[in-house]
């Protein structure tokens, strides 16, 4: 097949991934890296909503350059940076207050990168509007979430709920990360189940030095990883602490400030441990010193709609997994425990710490190999080829 080049609007920015955070948007454009029928990759980092994102961009990622990277074109409110032959990152501060021009400019630089059949492929859904302007073959919207229950973006719900019916109405493909989107999606015969995935061999990486901050806590270990946000259930971790009182409960991630009070009374509870944000490079070492890993997520609204790659992580360390019911672990309920009320999950807790061996954890650092993040592209992109042919 004839390589084809791809314009990927993110939802993070290069400076972010370059400095350890990893989401489903940074997995797969590192993944289309490594495939042959891929061309370039324009990269365009999150674009800012606001005049406080636009602020922070213009520090983060106009002003400060990757390490390594060369600088190819810079303007007022833009620059372009080539990481490699293959990639290059877009950065731009003026999408909130003149889109258009923004992507006029975008599509100057893909062609003054010598771009030719171009796929778009986005995970920002706010530039549907104005993705007709770039030119592209084929418009592939990638569904991570659905943002219109995300607190971050409650002033923009009308905003968004706009971009979506754009979207269901012009995309040549939607990817869904759950099976509760692809109703949102209106269940569409371009409308694809794509969960989540894996780089198994990351997580099964040995360590002869593990950081203090979990090495020195008390056995066993009730371990949760990711952003601390609004969708994770603190009264349910707060339950947990009480009920397990010679258990340690970890919490590694960064802390958004809607949960900062909750954080605090947690803090009272002397087996609760928030260890902060860490790399997705140290994140193996934190999961490996888990004797069991939980998904306490909130069952209504944005959680719903997700499909955690904490639950991929814990099982390619072989740890057990207990999650709340309903928030998009479909996929691997064979190997997980799912409950729905907070006296269940401490049982199930307390059950698969008891039971669990060298047997289980094998069985399930097997089971996850077949959600590595090669399968998960090689998926996506049948369906595109089948839409390019």
């Amino acid at each position: 097949m004839k390589q084809f080049d791809v314009i990927m609007f993110n939802m993070s920015s290069y400076s972010e991934w370059d400095g350890g955070v990893s989401n489903r948007n940074y997995h797969v454009l590192r993944e289309l890296l490594n495939r042959p029928e891929i061309g370039k990759v324009l990269a365009v980092d999150y674009l800012p909503l606001s005049w406080k994102r636009a602020l922070r961009i213009y520090k983060e990622d106009l002003v400060l350059n990757v390490e390594g990277a060369k600088v190819v074109k810079r303007g007022l409110t833009y620059k372009v940076t080539k990481i490699s032959d293959k990639l290059y990152v877009y950065s731009d501060i003026n999408f909130f207050l003149r889109p258009k021009a923004t992507m006029k400019s975008i599509k100057k630089a893909a062609l003054d990168l010598n771009f030719g059949d171009m796929v778009l492929w986005s995970f920002f859904p706010f530039i549907a509007p104005y993705w007709q302007l770039l030119g592209q073959k084929l418009t592939i919207f990638d569904a991570v979430d659905n943002w219109m229950l995300h607190s971050s973006y409650a002033k923009q719900k009308d905003k968004l709920k706009s971009c979506y019916t754009t979207i269901k109405d012009q995309a040549d493909v939607i990817f869904c990360v759950s099976k509760n989107l692809l109703n949102f999606f209106d269940d569409q015969p371009n409308v694809y189940w794509i969960p989540n995935g894996v780089d198994v061999k990351h997580y099964n990486k040995d360590f002869t030095l593990i950081n203090r901050d979990i090495a020195d806590l008390p056995k066993p270990i009730i371990g949760y990883i990711g952003v601390i946000q609004e969708k994770v259930d603190l009264e349910l971790v707060k339950y947990l602490a009480k009920q397990n009182p010679k258990k340690s409960i970890v919490m590694v991630g960064p802390v958004w400030n809607e949960q900062d009070e909750a954080k605090l009374a947690l803090e009272n509870e002397h087996n609760v441990h928030f260890l902060g944000y860490k790399t997705y490079a140290d994140a193996p070492m934190y999961i490996q010193q888990f004797d069991i890993g939980i998904i306490p997520h909130k069952k209504a609204g944005f959680a719903a709609s997700t499909n955690p790659m904490k639950m991929y992580e814990y099982l390619a360390c072989g740890k057990p997994v207990v999650a709340t019911a309903n928030i998009g672990t479909e996929n691997v309920a064979e190997m997980i425990s799912t409950v729905d009320s907070y006296e269940k999950f401490n049982e199930e807790v307390n059950r698969l710490l008891v039971e669990d061996g060298p047997k289980l954890r094998a069985e399930r650092q097997d089971f996850i190999k077949k959600f590595s993040w090669i399968n998960t592209v090689n998926k996506m992109l049948d369906l595109i080829k089948n839409k390019l042919t």
